[in-house]
């Protein structure tokens, strides 16, 4: 299916469209991100988050999307992965001044969502084996990105933070119970949207 296509179904409203497009390009947006990000702060902001942002705008814009062309599609994704970046370094340099100020883990490595690769890929049977590695993650990040709000933060927090329960609830105003059941909801969620892309891409 031609990224045309895709980007015509994913303007109609179908999510699974948008998020096989989006697989497509996160190389070239996580390259152009790292290049464009200064030096002096590569060891506190994540190329990674960054294109999580951006994704996440993506979503909740695309219907505003215009015009709907592939070539003007992409330089709106990479506009929007700029103003991202531009964000995250305001926000960066804000916390340094005020010191809360907090480097990357320099031994986490790989990708920020390994545990949450590790995690949904311990069935099994799931869909998403059949997907090659690279595709896998990609379609991680795009999948966290379409979650609901609530959803995709405790999911975020839990899991990619790696905050216990009682800070995930302190952090978003939760009971604990409430966390357990947006954790339990995420995951399934992202489980039947990774089955979906593969599902999807298997006869792209």
């Amino acid at each position: 299916m031609s990224d045309e296509t895709l980007l015509g179904q994913a303007m109609a409203g179908e999510s699974l469209a948008l998020e096989r497009l989006l697989i497509g390009y996160q190389g070239r947006l996580l390259a152009r991100i790292s290049r464009k990000l200064p030096l002096a702060l590569r060891t506190t902001i994540s190329p990674e988050d960054v294109l999580q942002d951006t994704y996440v705008e993506v979503f909740r814009t695309i219907d505003r999307f215009e015009p709907s062309t592939i070539s003007a599609f992409a330089k709106w994704l990479l506009l929007i992965a700029d103003n991202k970046l531009v964000d995250a370094i305001r926000v960066r340099q804000a916390a340094k001044r005020g010191g809360a100020w907090r480097a990357l883990d320099p031994q986490a490595g790989g990708s920020s969502v390994t545990p949450l690769l590790e995690l949904l890929r311990v069935d099994s049977h799931s869909p998403s084996r059949s997907m090659a590695g690279h595709d896998i993650e990609a379609a991680i990040h795009v999948a966290l990105a379409g979650l609901k709000d609530d959803y995709r933060e405790a999911v975020r927090l839990r899991f990619l933070e790696g905050c216990s329960i009682s800070e995930v609830a302190t952090r978003m105003r939760r009971t604990e119970w409430s966390v357990h059941k947006l954790c339990n909801r995420g995951l399934k969620r992202l489980r039947e949207v990774m089955g979906d892309m593969s599902r999807f891409m298997s006869r792209a």
